[in-house]
């Protein structure tokens, strides 16, 4: 064999060689990229065959990649949505010590403490160590808002929720918690500017016509208060707190019919119904607006409920007497009396009204 031809042998093997290595490192990529798996693919799993399904998947593939700081992570995840607080904070520890993303496994493990064990302190610090991390992590300065709010540090939500708004301008979530926050502080304009801001972003968001309502209600505008109250209920149906707040600034417009029937509507909730001091201002609304036995009702609840309260013995014998049931209205009355010492005059001039309409 020729010097030549061997130097052609020789040159072709390299050549392949070097193919085979190419086609190898293609293949391995390949092999890497149809093996990977997306968090959402992790979720569909769990929304198709629950949490153990999903967990038995991300089980059986640390299996073969033990030291996968990304199935870690996934998992940690997981086991935050089953609300199981110490595998998530297990598998984010694990997640971080094999370096893998460091905001976001510290910020998971903020939210695992904030969210299921209620501390906030630990969720606001958590979020700061992910933000040492990565400054412009957006989604690290809501949840450091969050906490925040929850701790009553109210300036600092502000500040944290302004950041996020900067760098999420077409979310409503930091305006969200800006209104919150701005609202506690007592900066009336600034939450109403922030709560028009969610409504430009989420015209149907009953939260934030609510909230508006509030502040119109703090700031005295009872009229504008209403307006954002009743939008708020109609675009939501209905909440408790909805209709309390629209029949207090009912009230102070003097509007009692409105003020009445909104009390009466907010008792269709267990959160309301469960109050004695409910059936008192429900009692003296339909006391005002002349539906006495509505008043009554509401008055011998309250009275039932909360036997040593002279209020309710004072509402519910005028109720009585309004209803020509004098002999009831004189025991409410003196009950009044026995109960308030210093209201006997007042239980006297009651009873001596009684008397004077027989």
């Amino acid at each position: 064999m020729t010097k030549t031809i061997k130097l052609i042998l020789v040159s072709g093997t390299a050549a392949a060689f070097g193919l085979a290595v190419v086609f190898s490192a293609m293949e391995r990529a390949e092999n890497a990229r149809r093996e990977s798996i997306s968090w959402s693919y992790v979720e569909q799993l769990a929304r198709s065959g629950g949490y153990a399904g999903a967990a038995a998947f991300l089980n059986a593939r640390l299996r073969f990649h033990p030291d996968d700081a990304l199935l870690f992570y996934y998992r940690a995840r997981l086991n935050y949505n089953a609300m199981d607080g110490a595998a998530a904070l297990a598998d984010a520890d694990r997640a971080i010590k094999l370096g893998y993303a460091q905001e976001i496994s510290h910020l998971l493990k903020g939210l695992v403490y904030g969210r299921i064990y209620g501390d906030y302190a630990k969720q606001a610090e958590f979020a700061s160590k992910a933000l040492s991390f990565d400054p412009t992590y957006d989604e690290a300065y809501l949840v450091r808002a969050e906490a925040e709010y929850a701790l009553a540090d109210y300036k600092a939500c502000v500040k944290d929720a302004a950041s996020y708004a900067r760098m999420s301008p077409g979310s409503a979530d930091g305006w969200e918690y800006g209104l919150l926050c701005l609202e506690k502080t007592g900066d009336y304009a600034g939450a109403e500017a922030a709560g028009r801001k969610v409504l430009a972003l989420e015209p149907d968001s009953h939260a934030a016509m609510w909230r508006l309502g509030r502040i119109y209600a703090a700031r005295g505008l009872h009229k504008r208060a209403v307006k954002r109250f009743s939008e708020a209920i109609r675009q939501s149906g209905g909440r408790a707190q909805y209709y309390l707040d629209r029949a207090r600034s009912c009230e102070a417009e003097g509007d009692a019919l409105c003020a009445a029937w909104d009390y009466s509507a907010a008792m269709g909730w267990a959160e309301v119904s469960g109050y004695t001091s409910y059936y008192y201002l429900l009692g003296s609304a339909m006391h005002r607006v002349g539906e006495f036995k509505a008043g009554l009702d509401a008055a011998s609840t309250a009275a039932r409920r909360d036997p040593l309260n002279p209020e309710a013995y004072a509402l519910r014998g005028r109720l009585r007497a309004d209803l020509g049931d004098a002999d009831g209205a004189r025991k409410d009355f003196q009950k009044l009396s026995a109960l308030s010492p210093a209201r006997a005059p007042e239980a006297q001039a009651l009873l001596k009204k009684l008397k004077s309409k027989k």
